[in-house]
């Protein structure tokens, strides 16, 4: 079974990965479990969330098997500029090259465009103005859209309002749930429609 690592850094917009984590968790809908959940900071030490949570590391960033990572997830944060964050962003780049999920939100896209990973693949962020601003490395403006959330390859990408639709995304490619039950868990939580719920019940009991 793989991991799909969640990084935790101060400052972290803890708000960001709730869906996400609802997503992951219902993998009791699917025929099997794929994939666990493990948090990873560069060291095990606590960290503090923007929302005031104190939250501790599964495990270290020196600790990960590439072989094990089957995603990479990056939250926003107010601290993606410092140099303490090179050795996640060295697992990125690893990862993107080794075909494997990297999803970054918020402030992190700006990490990713710092590296250069952005100037060639379709991406959103906050704005378009967020990334020219504050990346001096950046220079895929032309693959810029004005979305909340997409999707290039195993690359995603996503505002700091677009949590649901990134969320959705990750789903869609880990290949985690049916295409039904991916739209009906989407459908229910962007509308709060009872039908979605009901078409959401139905679907994850096919699953089975």
């Amino acid at each position: 079974m793989k991991n799909i690592y969640i990084y935790l850094l101060d400052t972290m917009a803890d708000w960001e990965t709730g869906y996400i984590l609802q997503g992951l968790t219902r993998q009791d809908m699917a025929d099997e479990v794929k994939y666990q959940v493990k948090t990873v900071g560069i060291t095990k030490k606590p960290i503090r969330t923007l929302g005031g949570m104190t939250m501790v590391p599964d495990c270290s960033i020196d600790e990960i098997s590439l072989d094990l990572v089957g995603a990479l997830l990056l939250p926003g944060a107010d601290t993606w500029k410092e140099e303490v964050h090179k050795p996640v962003l060295d697992l990125a780049l690893l990862c993107i090259d080794q075909n494997i999920l990297v999803a970054a939100i918020c402030g992190a896209t700006l990490a990713l465009a710092d590296l250069g990973v952005l100037n060639n693949r379709t991406h959103t962020s906050n704005s378009l103005e967020f990334l020219t601003a504050f990346s001096t490395e950046y220079i895929g403006s032309r693959f810029y859209v004005n979305e909340m959330a997409v999707r290039d390859g195993n690359v995603i990408t996503a505002s700091s309002a677009g949590g649901l639709l990134w969320a959705k995304l990750i789903l869609e490619c880990l290949s985690i749930y049916t295409k039904e039950v991916i739209d009906a868990w989407y459908g229910y939580f962007s509308t709060g429609r009872l039908e979605y719920f009901m078409d959401l019940m139905e679907a994850s009991q096919k699953e089975k």
